[in-house]
């Protein structure tokens, strides 16, 4: 399959129509419909359901499309790694993450490489976990900013040396918010929104809190992938949520931070694939990192 019968597709597939789409190519409507045509015929499936107005994606065209931009995107960024491996540094780096204040480490990196190296660049992807490994593992970012337990089975990793504290976001004027501290009595207590990623949910708050907290004991309300609108329902006063201190949300007013008691902490790790080659970019960047983590 040519990387332009790709091209092609994804035209057909985003202007979601034959002429619209032979527009932007720059060639006929004609030809278009003939590659298109080829394609079903080489794939042996049906990728648009066509009308007299429209042309729309079947279940098969959506999964193409995914991994066509996928595709493409691999292609671009390799044409861009190989022009900018040069003595002076340049090209992109791309990196993934969710919402963690241990993203100040990798941004104050970049800066002072940045400073060196003016014509490098930076590529942010923010999403929950699941988002940000599905990226990392196509190959479309070359590094992912995890918080453990994350499996490193298939990744090289650097671990980042600030511990990260569990506790509680809640109403600054809600009855937990005078404690210092949460224990497993008032954890079970109070209505939750917890995080709705797998390996955060085999946190072991047995351990914990010496069997008293499970997921049966717990009061869950609901759950949420990233925190930024959880927020609005902590403020409602619904419920509180499970969560991680620093968090930017924090800072906007009426919420608060309070850690669990006994203290429970997690830690942060830089990840990428194993046996993938890195940029010139990329890999100096990873040196710098492994740089400052070792001071």
């Amino acid at each position: 399959m040519e990387l332009r019968t790709l091209s092609y597709f994804l035209a057909v597939a985003r202007e979601q129509n034959m002429t619209e789409a032979a527009n932007v190519l720059h060639v006929t409507q004609p030809t278009l419909s003939r590659q298109i045509a080829d394609l079903e015929d080489e794939l042996g499936k049906k990728l648009f359901t066509r009308t007299s107005r429209s042309t729309i994606l079947t279940e098969d065209g959506m999964h193409l499309r995914q991994r066509a931009e996928e595709i493409l995107t691999l292609v671009n960024q390799t044409e861009d790694e190989l022009k900018n491996d040069t003595i002076d540094l340049s090209g992109c780096i791309r990196i993934g993450a969710g919402e963690t204040h241990a993203m100040h480490i990798l941004a104050d990196l970049f800066a002072d490489l940045h400073g060196r190296y003016p014509r490098l660049t930076v590529e942010l992807f923010t999403g929950n976990a699941d988002a940000v490994e599905e990226k990392l593992a196509h190959g479309l970012i070359d590094f992912a900013l995890m918080i453990e337990p994350f499996n490193t089975e298939h990744y090289h990793f650097v671990r980042l040396p600030e511990p990260i504290r569990v506790g509680i976001v809640t109403r600054d004027d809600s009855e937990w918010a005078q404690k210092d501290g949460i224990t497993p009595d008032d954890l079970n207590e109070m209505p939750l929104l917890s995080s709705s990623r797998q390996p955060t949910n085999r946190i072991d708050y047995s351990q914990w809190s010496g069997g008293k907290v499970s997921a049966e004991t717990l009061h869950i309300v609901g759950r949420f992938d990233l925190f930024g609108n959880a927020s609005h329902f902590v403020r409602t006063g619904v419920a509180n949520a499970l969560g991680i201190d620093k968090l930017l949300q924090l800072d906007t007013g009426h919420l608060k931070f309070i850690p669990l008691k006994p203290a429970l902490t997690l830690t942060s790790v830089i990840v990428w694939k194993k046996y993938r080659l890195l940029s010139k970019s990329s890999s100096v960047f990873l040196e710098e990192l492994r740089k400052r983590v070792a001071k």
